[in-house]
C-alpha cells in the first residue's frame, strides 16, 4: 500500500493530467468545425496553465515555486542557448539522413517515409508571429503543466528521477491520447530534456522557450520536405 500523502499526490496529478487530455482529446476531434480550429491552442494553454494553478492555489503554493518565474533570467536564457547549440544542429542531421538515406533503403517498407529534403529551407509565413504564440500559447503553458506542476509535485513524494522520468512518460501519453499518432511517443525524449532544464535552472523559462524552438524548427522542417 502507498502511504496516503504519495496515494493522494499520484491521485491529483493523475486526475488534472487526464482531465486536461480529454478536453484537449475531445478538441482535437471537433477541429473539422472552424471556431474549435481556431481556438483550440487557446483554450488548450488555459487548461494547462489554469487547472494546476487552481489546485495550487487552493492549497496556498505559490506558483513560482512550481517554476513559473522569469528568476534566474540569466540561468534560464543560458541553458536555452547552450541547449540550443549543441543539440539543434546534430538533430538537423540526424532528420536529414533519416529522411533522405536511413528510410528510403532501410524502413521504406515499413513506415510512409516523408518526400525528400529540399535544397533550401522553407519558412513558414509570418515567421515572429509563429514564435510568440509557439512560446506563449504552446510551449509555456504545457512546460508548467508538465515540468513545473507535474514534475515538481512528484518529485515531492519520490525521488528526483523517478519524477522526472513519469511526468516525461506522461508528456508523451498525453501526446499520444489527443492524436492516437505512435509517432507522438517520440516526444518522450525531449521530455527527458526539458525536464533536466527545468531541474538544472529552476524555472520552466529555459525549457519554454528551447520547447518553442525545437516546435519552430520542426515547423521549418517540415515546410522543407519535398
Amino acid at each position: 500500500m502507498l502511504p496516503p500523502s504519495r496515494r493522494a499526490v499520484l491521485q491529483e496529478v493523475l486526475g488534472v493530467f487526464l482531465a486536461a487530455t480529454v478536453l484537449v482529446a475531445i478538441l482535437y476531434r471537433l477541429r473539422s468545425i472552424p471556431f474549435v480550429e481556431s481556438n483550440i491552442a487557446v483554450v488548450a494553454a488555459v487548461a494547462f496553465l489554469y487547472l494546476p494553478a487552481l489546485l495550487l492555489w487552493r492549497r496556498g503554493f505559490e506558483l513560482e515555486d512550481y517554476g513559473l518565474r522569469f528568476r534566474p533570467l540569466g540561468k534560464g536564457v543560458g541553458l536555452w542557448l547552450l541547449a540550443t547549440l549543441l543539440i539543434l544542429p546534430v538533430f538537423g542531421v540526424v532528420y536529414d539522413q533519416f529522411v533522405n538515406k536511413l528510410c528510403p533503403q532501410l524502413l521504406a517498407k515499413l513506415v510512409v517515409c516523408p518526400t525528400p529534403m529540399a535544397k533550401t529551407l522553407r519558412l513558414p509565413p509570418k515567421l515572429p508571429l509563429l514564435i510568440v504564440s509557439q512560446v506563449l500559447v504552446v510551449a509555456l503553458p504545457e512546460e508548467f503543466f508538465f515540468r513545473g506542476y507535474i514534475q515538481q509535485r512528484l518529485g515531492e513524494v519520490m525521488s528526483g528521477w523517478r519524477a522526472w522520468l513519469l511526468s516525461a512518460a506522461l508528456f508523451a501519453l498525453g501526446h499520444y491520447l489527443v492524436t492516437f499518432h505512435p509517432a507522438s511517443l517520440l516526444v518522450f525524449f525531449p521530455g527527458l530534456l526539458f525536464g533536466i532544464l527545468r531541474h538544472l535552472s529552476g524555472s520552466v523559462l529555459a525549457g519554454s522557450l528551447f520547447h518553442a524552438t525545437c516546435n519552430v524548427v520542426m515547423e521549418v522542417l517540415h515546410r522543407s520536405l519535398g
